[in-house]
C-alpha cells in the first residue's frame, strides 16, 4: 500500500476504530472463510444462473459488519458486481419506507473498481453508472447509429418508466444534452419532476411507496441487461438499535424484510444478493404475530462452509479466540503503521504492546464500545508512542491506563453522536 493511502487509514482507525472504505484487506482477520464461500458458491455460482440470495449479518456493536460488509463489497467489483452499499437510520433512511432506500439505493450505486483508494463523490450513484455504461459502449460502437440500435433492442424492466428513463439518460449523454440528462436522473433518483419531463422521457410512474419495491426490482433487471453481472446490496443498521422508530414501523419494515426475502431466488432478481447488517439479531426478530413468524422461519438457518445455503452470518463466531484475534490483528496494524509512518517499530516492544492489549481488551467493560473498536484505537496510539521514543516503558498499568482513556474518549464520542441524532 502506498504510504500516503496507508496513514490515511491509520489516521481513520486511530481515531474512532470504524474502518474506512478503502484499504481494508492490510487489517483484515478471520473473515476468509465466510468470504471464500461467499464468492464461491453465490457471486463465481449461483448468482450467475440469474439467481438471487439474502444473507443475515450479525454482530455486536462495533464487532466488524462494516469491515465484513466492505469485504463483500470488494469481493463483488472483482467479480463484476454493481454495488450499494446503504447506511440505514430513523431519519434519512428507514427500512419502512420503501421509497427512501430506493434512493439512497440509486444514491450510492457503484460500478465495479478498484477499492485501493476512496471512491470519490462524483463516481457514485446511477448518474455515475450511466456514464460509464455509454463510455463503454462507445468503444465497443463504430459510430452513433450502433449506438442508438443497442438502446432500442435494450431489454425491458419491469417498469416501463424506469427503463425509457436509463433509455433517456443514455440518449441524452450521447446528444451532449446536459441539461435533459441531469432531468432525467432527477427522477431515476427518486425526485419530483416536471410533467413536461416525464412527458418527454415516457416516464408515468412516480417512485413513491406504492412504486418502490418495483423500482428496486427493475434496478436489478436494467443492471443485469447491461452487462455486469449482477448488484449487490449491502444494508448496514449502522445505529445501535435499529432505523425503525416505532412498533408500527417495524411491522412495515419487517414485512419489507420478508418480501425482499421471498422474491430471492426468482428470476426478477437477477444476479442480485442482500446483506442485510444488525448488531442484534433480537432488535429484527422480538415480537410476536405473523410477520415475526415469518421472518424467524426464513432467517433461522446458520451460513457457513458446511450449509453455504444458511441464511445467518455470526461475525462473533469466527473459530479464532479473541486473544488470538486481536493478536493476529495487532500485527497487521503495526505493519500499516510502519508503512505509513516509513519507521521500524522495534519487534520485542512491539509485541508486548500487542500481547498487552489483547489480553486486556477483551476483558475491559466498555458501554457500547466492542473491545475489538478499543483494542484498534489503543495499539494505534500505543504505536505513536514507540515511534515517538522507540525505549519507551510499556507495562500492564501503562496498557490499563491507555485503554481506560481511550474508552472514556469513544464513550463520550458516542454520547455526543447520540446527543446530536436526538436534538
Amino acid at each position: 500500500m502506498e504510504r500516503a493511502l496507508a496513514r490515511a487509514v491509520i489516521s481513520k482507525l486511530g481515531a474512532t476504530g470504524t474502518p474506512p472504505e478503502f484499504g481494508i484487506e492490510a487489517f483484515t482477520i478471520g473473515l476468509d472463510d465466510y468470504l471464500r464461500v461467499v464468492e464461491e458458491e453465490y457471486l463465481k455460482g449461483i448468482l450467475q444462473y440469474n439467481l438471487s440470495s439474502f444473507k443475515l449479518i450479525t454482530g455486536n456493536y462495533g464487532g466488524g459488519k462494516t469491515h465484513f460488509l466492505y469485504s463483500v463489497r470488494n469481493l463483488a467489483f472483482r467479480n463484476n458486481y454493481c454495488v450499494t452499499y446503504v447506511s440505514l437510520n430513523p431519519t434519512e433512511c428507514p427500512f419502512d419506507k420503501l421509497e427512501l432506500v430506493y434512493k439512497n439505493v440509486v444514491t450510492n450505486l457503484t460500478a465495479p473498481r478498484d477499492m485501493d483508494k476512496p471512491v470519490p463523490v462524483w463516481d457514485k450513484g446511477i448518474e455515475s453508472v450511466v456514464r460509464k455504461w455509454l463510455s463503454e459502449r462507445k468503444e465497443k460502437a463504430d459510430r452513433a447509429e450502433t449506438l442508438h440500435r443497442y438502446i432500442d433492442d435494450l431489454p425491458t424492466t419491469e417498469s416501463t418508466s424506469f427503463i425509457n428513463a436509463v433509455k433517456g439518460a443514455f440518449a441524452a449523454l450521447l446528444a451532449e444534452d446536459g441539461d435533459g440528462f441531469s432531468q432525467v436522473v432527477q427522477w431515476l433518483k427518486g425526485e419530483d419532476v416536471s410533467k413536461e419531463i416525464r412527458a418527454q422521457y415516457r416516464i408515468s410512474e412516480r417512485v413513491d411507496k406504492a412504486t418502490a419495491f418495483r423500482m428496486l426490482r427493475s434496478l436489478i433487471q436494467w443492471v443485469h441487461a447491461i452487462g455486469y453481472n449482477g448488484l449487490v446490496f449491502l444494508f448496514d443498521e449502522a445505529e445501535r438499535g435499529m432505523s425503525i422508530s416505532s412498533s408500527r414501523d417495524k411491522r412495515r419494515a419487517l414485512d419489507n424484510l420478508r418480501q425482499i426475502v421471498d422474491e430471492c431466488g426468482n428470476s426478477r432478481l437477477p444476479g442480485a444478493m442482500f446483506f442485510y447488517a444488525v448488531p442484534d439479531e433480537n432488535l429484527l426478530l422480538e415480537g410476536s404475530g405473523g410477520v415475526y413468524e415469518a421472518l424467524k422461519q426464513r432467517l433461522r438457518s446458520a451460513f457457513s462452509g458446511i450449509n453455504p445455503a444458511g441464511v445467518r452470518i455470526n461475525l462473533e463466531e469466527l473459530g479464532i479466540k479473541p486473544v488470538d484475534f486481536l493478536t493476529q490483528l495487532g500485527a497487521r496494524l503495526a505493519g500499516l503503521f510502519e508503512t505509513a509512518y516509513d519507521v521500524k517499530l522495534a519487534q520485542e516492544r512491539k509485541e508486548k504492546v500487542i500481547r498487552l492489549l489483547a489480553d486486556l481488551a477483551v476483558t475491559a467493560f466498555a458501554f457500547d464500545i466492542s473491545y475489538r473498536r478499543l483494542f484498534v484505537v489503543g495499539a494505534i496510539e500505543a504505536f505513536h508512542r514507540l515511534r515517538a521514543d522507540p525505549a519507551v516503558g510499556f507495562d500492564k498499568k501503562d496498557a490499563e491506563k491507555l485503554l481506560r482513556v481511550t474508552t472514556q474518549r469513544l464513550e463520550q464520542t458516542e454520547q455526543d453522536k447520540v446527543e446530536s441524532e436526538e436534538f
